[in-house]
Formats: C-alpha cells, sequence, structure tokens
C-alpha cells in the first residue's frame, strides 16, 4: 500500500492532499495505515515546508519505505 503526504497547514492545502489521496488511491498518513503493509511514501510539493509532513517523512526513512516525490 502507498501513503503519501504534504502539506497540510491549511485547509486548503489538507483538501489537496486528500484529493491527490483518492485521484492516486493511496493511505494518507494520518489515516495511521497499518505500516507492515507500507510499500512507498509519495510526497506532494510543499511537504518540507509543513512539520506534519517533515515527521512522516522522517518515519518513512526510519522505515526503510521507498520515496517518490510528485510532480508540482
Amino acid at each position: 500500500m502507498l501513503v503519501i503526504t504534504g502539506p497540510q497547514r491549511t485547509p486548503d492545502e489538507r483538501g489537496d492532499l486528500i484529493e491527490m489521496s483518492a485521484f492516486l488511491g493511496a493511505a494518507l498518513m494520518t489515516d495511521r495505515p497499518t505500516f507492515a503493509d507500507v510499500t512507498g511514501l509519495l510526497r506532494m510539493a510543499g511537504w518540507d515546508c509543513c512539520a506534519q509532513a517533515l515527521a512522516d517523512v522522517g518515519m518513512a526513512s526510519a522505515f526503510g519505505w521507498p520515496i517518490k516525490d510528485l510532480p508540482a
């Protein structure tokens, strides 16, 4: 299962993240997926400006999940 993260500071950013999650069929990190089932993390543009997304990426790195940046 793929999970996705990105900017989440405003309602619009959260809405964009939810839409992209549905479009790609990826679970949101905020949905607390079963980590044993995760096969990779997708990052939306702007993730590096959001503390929550930075934490998601740090966790993905710690678990050794492949990380892919989505085009802006």
